[in-house]
């Protein structure tokens, strides 16, 4: 291997430390790949290099260290899509306002446990009677008007559009988790998503729209592994669909992308469930609380890390961020495997999908979409 081949593998977990774009498909801030010092090759080149990164390797490059938390770039100290929200007095949580774009409805909300104003994406069931409710929650940069999966999914273009469903996607989530953090961050400011998402938003939701007594919860990546965990933890829902989620905060791996995911961003992990191993840890671990899904229908998915056609159009030549997807969804393959394995010794029934291609972006995650949908939409009509 030449020179520029071994330092584009060596930095490939550099790239992902300093680049982490979980729920993106478009380029990385990181430290810059010269594919120019990579000769007449080019992007062909680096993908030789990419492709020969065995599956497993995410593991003996990340998960390797351990809980040792090994040096991060600075990472982003503005969220990409805005500030978030200001602080507002808030009495009690409730509707604020509306505005209508063609099929979709953007609600202003109140948030008592956060003390702020959240933007809701709405996408109510063209059914005249009621209907089931369908969260989504986004990936990292979860941005407001429209969501990513708007934006960047086209959820309008789904089967569900013309379903009998709510589709509710709250938006404005960056870098959280989509739970209560310990404390306030200097950047993020007061997050309690968690408590915003099983306590106040499904109140909402019911005081303006017609819903039945069924509710389900789906995700892309950080929104993925928030969805499995809402799943298990509360009754409020009767399914679950994620796609490309890590399902254990305790393992090394796991850790490790949760980790890099906040502070890459600029926040501080610690502020969201305090030292690595604490309670809060151990209850997100959704892979150690498998008991929790028993009885709900449970899809989920993920890709190889094997690059196909549509991930070389989805990157547009940026042979970094192609890296960092392919390390990301290969880290994402291990996880799933193993929780997988969870489910078959705990006896959840559920039903798993591996795409032979496909890395970290929305396309991969787009996928399996149908059959998520397809599989859990039974739950919902009963």
């Amino acid at each position: 291997m030449n020179p520029a081949l071994r330092r584009l593998a060596a930095t490939t977990a550099g790239a992902l430390a300093t680049a982490l774009t979980i729920g993106s498909a478009g380029p990385a801030a990181a430290q810059d790949i010269d594919v120019s010092s990579l000769g007449e090759g080019g992007v062909e080149t680096a993908l030789e290099v990419i492709g020969s990164l065995p599956v497993g390797s995410t593991a003996g490059v990340i998960g390797s260290v351990g809980s040792a938390d090994f040096p991060l770039g600075t990472g982003s100290q503005t969220p990409l899509y805005g500030e978030p929200r200001p602080h507002k007095d808030v009495a009690e949580p409730g509707f604020v306002s509306k505005t209508k774009v063609g099929d979709y409805e953007y609600w202003v909300v109140d948030s008592f446990a956060m003390q702020r104003e959240v933007l809701v994406e709405v996408m109510p069931s063209k059914g005249e009677g009621p209907a089931p409710v369908l969260y989504l929650l986004d990936g990292v940069d979860s941005p407001e008007k429209p969501s990513g999966w708007r934006s960047m999914a086209k959820t309008d273009t789904r089967p569900l559009a013309n379903d009998n469903v709510h589709v509710v996607a709250p938006t404005g989530a960056y870098a959280s988790y989509w739970t209560d953090w310990k404390s306030d961050d200097p950047l993020l400011g007061n997050y309690k998503w968690e408590t915003f998402l099983t306590e106040e938003l499904p109140g909402i939701v019911e005081s303006q729209l017609k819903v039945t007594d069924k509710a389900a919860v789906g995700g892309i990546s950080m929104g993925g592994q928030a969805a499995m965990h809402l799943a298990a933890t509360y009754d409020m829902y009767d399914a679950v669909m994620s796609f490309s989620g890590n399902y254990s905060t305790m393992d090394p791996l796991g850790y490790q992308t949760l980790r890099m995911t906040v502070e890459t961003r600029g926040a501080d992990v610690q502020n969201m469930w305090g030292p690595h191993g604490s309670d809060q840890w151990r209850e997100n671990d959704t892979i150690s609380h498998v008991s929790g899904l028993d009885g709900k229908s449970v899809f989920f998915s993920a890709g190889s890390g094997v690059i196909g056609p549509d991930d070389l159009a989805a990157y547009k030549g940026d042979v970094q961020s192609l890296a960092v997807g392919v390390v990301l969804e290969r880290g994402v393959l291990e996880g799933t495997t193993a929780f997988e394995r969870a489910l078959n010794q705990a006896g959840v029934e559920h039903e798993v999908v591996y795409t032979p291609t496909g890395a970290h972006n929305w396309v991969n995650f787009m996928k399996n979409f149908d059959a998520g949908w397809d599989y859990i939409k039974p739950a919902l009509q009963g």
